[in-house]
């Protein structure tokens, strides 16, 4: 189990085609809404073909026209490597130009930077005072990279209560990170009194925002007979869902269920489906390699 922080990304757009040559033939160093709009479009090939080499060019105009939301765009674009060349130090150039146009978005993104030491020199007291920056502006996700800081001490002395009350009111205002946070800090009994069966709504909460890492503990949970009767086919059901938006570790938990016939029929192709899907997620996830490596 772990605890996780959040690259906080941006929300999407629905936008017409005619809109969107508008917006891009109206995006100058004046106007960096039109460009973070026209960009976005292009991103998400919304009512255009997309296009991240100019979703990019056109989020570097709107940066550049002191656009926040366009910094940021742009900085995860080289954080994962869409439309320009992967590139940490420029990712974090640019989400500290948003911060410094006092974006939070771009205050906690930068945080995590300094965090990890991706992309700037691994600063963690730096890297709390952007979350907590973020926090006090009121952003759920920098509240909720500061709780973590809090939980692992990064940057703060450790405060497991402090992180449970940053969590919280994250958690119910849509943040799915803080919510599967809170259900590790319930089943963990750190900071709170521990309580499985709060750890499981916290869990399923996530869940049901497409937070994977919530659909996999909360399927550990029914597969070991810790909330409730033991369950593996409602286990297998939340596994499948966790491995659906990108969880190395449901896959891993799924193509092991194939293994054992747990929930499901046993069925050795699907197994090694599932966990080469899990190396593909994350290639250095190693209880995925060594899962493979047992069924050779």
């Amino acid at each position: 189990m772990i605890l996780e922080a959040l690259l906080l990304m941006m929300g999407s757009a629905s936008t017409g085609e005619a809109t969107v040559n508008e917006l891009a033939s109206t995006c100058t160093v004046t106007d960096g809404d039109s460009c973070e709009e026209a960009g976005l479009a292009y991103a998400q090939g919304e009512k255009v073909p997309q296009d991240w080499a100019r979703a990019t060019s056109l989020y570097g105009v709107g940066c550049s026209a002191q656009n926040a939301p366009s910094c940021i765009r742009l900085g995860l674009a080289h954080d994962k490597g869409q439309g320009v060349e992967k590139n940490a130090a420029s990712a974090s150039f640019y989400f500290q130009k948003a911060c410094d146009l006092d974006s939070p978005t771009g205050c906690s993104n930068i945080g995590l930077s300094y965090a990890m030491g991706k992309g700037v020199m691994k600063d963690e007291r730096r890297a709390a005072s952007y979350f907590r920056r973020a926090c006090d502006a009121g952003d759920n996700g920098g509240c909720s990279n500061l709780a973590t800081a809090y939980v692992k001490g990064i940057g703060v002395r450790k405060d497991r209560h402090r992180a449970a009350s940053l969590y919280e009111p994250a958690c119910g205002n849509g943040d799915a990170n803080a919510c599967f946070n809170l259900g590790v800090l319930h089943e963990k009994g750190w900071g709170v009194t521990r309580e499985i069966a709060q750890a499981a709504r916290y869990y399923q909460q996530a869940c049901d925002q497409d937070e994977g890492a919530g659909c996999g503990n909360l399927g550990l949970l029914h597969d070991k007979g810790k909330v409730g009767v033991r369950d593996h086919v409602q286990a297998v059901g939340l596994f499948r869902r966790g491995c659906s938006v990108a969880h190395a570790e449901s896959c891993v938990n799924l193509g092991k269920a194939y293994l054992r016939g747990s929930g499901v029929q046993t069925d050795r192709v699907q197994a090694e489906q599932f966990i080469r899907r899990a190396i593909a997620i994350d290639p250095h996830y190693r209880p995925a390699q060594r899962a493979l490596a047992k069924m050779r």
